[in-house]
């Protein structure tokens, strides 16, 4: 790697103002600096192998954006990669990240070496320091530059379908890792219970603008558990239909049939009613929600 411009002083004003400007394979390239601590751009695969793995993090976004390459400004705290630490995101804690890929090393098939890649790339110490959410700034960069499927209409207005999908994604993640088995309130669960559990939950709050089961299951097909075969509607529906699950998700989904305190942890008593409470205390408690109660007062207070 070489450095083009630099001076005793941290860098030129080109360095600090769009990152450092080094040569990579023979070719000009942007690195992240403490000015700008993200980079997205476009790469070669030869560029990218070049990228010192002790000082950057680096991954692949599968959609391309609307340019060459920007910048992610700001704080760190607000891309925090928690996460991605806790979920094994990190090879060894400062190399490659895998936000929605990992890298190969390798050139894909039929590649010359002049492909280009659209490469995120973050400084390995804001990694470590910040471990929380840089998975997420992928999916906002895949929706915002159209690599995600149409807008989805199984939610009521003010519901986002894009970023409800970043907060089951995110709890997913909490419970599951990258498997079909969690913990939740004491006890084993498996993923396609999880769903289901969300799924009466969403139907009990009324957020659903259609609450048949297959709109649902598309919906996480599409937005949370894309080219994943770890969930599936035949699944779902073989639990749904199960003698423990259709015995109470009447009592689930109808607050006059069965009261609970969803702002609150249950008593952990291995009852599939006590699971459901922890679901519903989960997603209650989520930042998102919180926006969307948010929403909900600036509304309630408007005055037509």
């Amino acid at each position: 790697m070489k450095t083009m411009s630099s001076n005793p002083a941290g860098g030129s004003l080109h360095s600090r103002l769009l990152g450092t400007q080094v040569v990579l394979a023979g070719r000009s390239a942007l690195l992240p600096n403490d000015d700008v601590p993200i980079i997205v751009q476009k790469m070669t695969m030869g560029q990218i192998n070049a990228i010192p793995t002790d000082r950057f993090a680096v991954s692949l976004v599968e959609a391309t954006g609307t340019g060459p390459s920007f910048r992610l400004k700001g704080p760190m705290e607000r891309y925090r990669l928690r996460q991605m630490k806790r979920h094994g995101l990190l090879n060894g804690g400062i190399r490659t990240t895998g936000l929605v890929r990992r890298l190969s090393g390798s050139v894909a098939p039929g590649d010359d070496g002049s492909r280009q890649y659209t490469t995120l790339i973050a400084l390995a110490k804001e990694v470590i320091h910040n471990a929380d959410d840089l998975y997420f700034i992928n999916r906002r960069l895949i929706r915002d530059s159209g690599g995600e499927p149409p807008g989805s209409d199984l939610f009521l207005p003010p519901i986002d379908a894009g970023l409800m999908s970043d907060c089951i994604k995110k709890i997913v993640l909490n419970i599951f890792g990258y498997g079909d088995k969690g913990e939740v309130c004491g006890g084993k669960i498996k993923l396609v219970e999880f769903c289901l559990l969300m799924h009466y939950y969403f139907i009990r709050i009324k957020i659903l603008n259609n609450t048949s089961r297959q709109p649902f299951c598309e919906y996480l097909e599409k937005f949370v558990f894309t080219g994943q075969k770890r969930f599936t509607a035949k699944t779902f529906n073989n639990n749904a239909n199960s003698v423990n699950y259709s015995k109470m998700e009447p009592l689930f989904i109808d607050e006059a049939r069965m009261s609970f305190n969803f702002k609150n942890h249950p008593n952990p008593d291995g009852t599939l009613k006590a699971v459901f409470q922890e679901v519903g205390c989960i997603f209650h408690n989520s930042p998102y929600f919180n926006k969307i109660r948010e929403i909900r007062t600036n509304v309630d207070n408007f005055r037509f």
